[in-house]
């Protein structure tokens, strides 16, 4: 016995422009919604190194260990937003699609579109949904963009902690002593695990810094005496 073969979907031209129409709108607040999640983990970034930095210098009675808490709280917050910004990428790249391959095309019926396919790639996309990066690149791509100086300030600050509370160091061998944690961490180790830590941010940053793979591009703008590369 035959399978049943669905008739296929006969739109007119009209019904065509009011359903991409449609689609992007939704793309585009789904793009929205998860850019704006985004912002908010930064913001739990920001606020929490500000307040664990003021809690931190506050007394030289409080040790050293909350700036180290707080990088901890930092790199799950970087974690989380590595995650969304994969999801949003997808939304982004999908707007990005339709804009570049329909609407260019609207506003200028002399312009080709990028990709003639276009309509082929996006229902392929649509009913097997991929990612278009892997995690380690959104991690590097939202290290560099906005984590890495949050780590820098909070590297420099544990520095300065140690240096000067609660009192400032005359000798180098101090620091290793005041760097310890509560008699239970020698203070070799934390300062080996921290440089062991950040050398290794350095090295994601580096090597997730590549180019896209991608049917979707942001092009610099000509006037820019700089080209920034989509990092």
């Amino acid at each position: 016995m035959s399978e049943e073969v669905e008739p296929k979907l006969d739109f007119s031209k009209s019904e065509f422009v009011t359903a991409v129409t449609h689609f992007y709108r939704g793309e585009m607040n789904r793009a929205n919604v998860w850019r704006t999640r985004l912002d908010v983990t930064t913001n739990w970034a920001i606020i929490t190194t500000a307040a664990f930095l003021s809690f931190g210098f506050g007394s030289k009675e409080i040790p050293h260990f909350v700036i180290i808490l707080a990088t901890i709280f930092v790199l799950f917050f970087l974690i989380i937003e590595a995650r969304r910004y994969k999801y949003f990428d997808l939304w982004r790249w999908r707007v990005a699609l339709v804009s570049e391959n329909f609407f260019a095309m609207v506003f200028s019926p002399k312009k080709r579109p990028f990709y003639e396919n276009w309509r082929e790639l996006l229902s392929n996309d649509l009913q097997h949904p991929r990612f278009k990066m892997s995690f380690t690149e959104a991690f590097g791509r939202r290290l560099r963009r906005n984590y890495s100086w949050i780590f820098v300030v909070l590297a420099f600050c544990w520095i300065t902690k140690v240096s000067i509370h609660p009192t400032p160091v005359t000798h180098f061998s101090e620091i290793f002593e005041r760097a310890a944690v509560y008699h239970i961490l020698p203070g070799w180790l934390v300062i080996s695990v921290g440089v062991v830590f950040n050398v290794a941010l350095l090295i994601v940053a580096i090597l997730s810094l590549k180019p896209r793979a991608e049917d979707v591009r942001i092009y610099p703008s000509k006037k820019s005496k700089i080209k920034m590369t989509n990092i």
